[in-house]
């Protein structure tokens, strides 16, 4: 028994030694930052989050096949990450309503700044006024290169201003499916929406988004417009 109870304190001494060595660790402290900006617009991509666009990290510095890390990009198309380990990596866009873009190498170490510029699916542009308990929506769709089919366009309206698919009235969000549309009826085809039900007095936020049959089928936004 005596020496079972010694084996045991001894196994205990050295998981204790273990997890000495293991918390002696730096955590890990460099950032990577940067902007992913609209080649339509010349300004940041205009996305939300979560459901907008992911980044990609590859550290490549001790392995050609290394596990990949993910982070979710900002709704206003900048990204930032604070918590990495000085090293090589890859760094890449995915998952947001662009074309594939090309990884970048940089070395992380301190502050480390990395920019993209994608070509997003499409490009949607609106008028958006308020009258009262009415909303008048007005909005073009385009893009600059043929992708997968446009499937549908919505106006988002909430009270919140992170407007968007994760957050909206759905009463007072109406959206068009274009599943049975030609792509080039829907690219030439000014589109109308009056919305009634706004409540006076109240602030809306209001943005029109559309998406194609790509990848996670994000939206491609306008700006918010915030109207009292």
């Amino acid at each position: 028994m005596k020496r079972i109870k010694l084996f045991s304190l001894c196994l205990l001494a050295a998981f204790g030694v273990s997890c000495a060595d293991v918390d002696n660790y730096d955590a890990p402290e460099e950032t990577i930052r940067g902007t992913v900006t609209d080649l339509i617009t010349g300004e940041p991509l205009v996305t939300e989050q979560p459901n907008g666009f992911r980044i990609q990290l590859a550290e490549i510095s001790w392995s050609d096949n290394p596990q990949l890390e993910y982070f979710w990009g900002k709704a206003d198309g900048t990204f930032q990450n604070t918590r990495l380990f000085p090293g090589t990596y890859e760094v890449t866009p995915i998952e947001g309503p662009f074309f594939d873009v090309e990884a970048k190498t940089v070395e992380v170490k301190g502050v480390t700044e990395v920019n993209f510029e994608v070509m997003p699916y499409l490009h949607v542009t609106a008028s958006i006024q308020r009258n009262g308990e009415t909303l008048n929506v007005t909005y073009d769709i385009e893009r600059q290169r043929v992708g997968e089919k446009i499937i549908d366009a919505r106006v988002f309206v909430s009270t919140n201003p992170n407007v968007g698919s994760n957050i909206l009235d759905n009463d007072l969000s109406p959206m068009r499916d274009f599943a049975s549309t030609p792509d080039e009826e829907v690219l030439g085809t000014t589109y109308q929406e009056t919305i009634t039900g706004l409540e006076v007095g109240r602030t809306y936020y209001v943005r029109v988004g559309a998406r194609t049959d790509a990848g996670d089928k994000r939206y491609n936004f306008t700006k918010t417009v915030e109207l009292q």
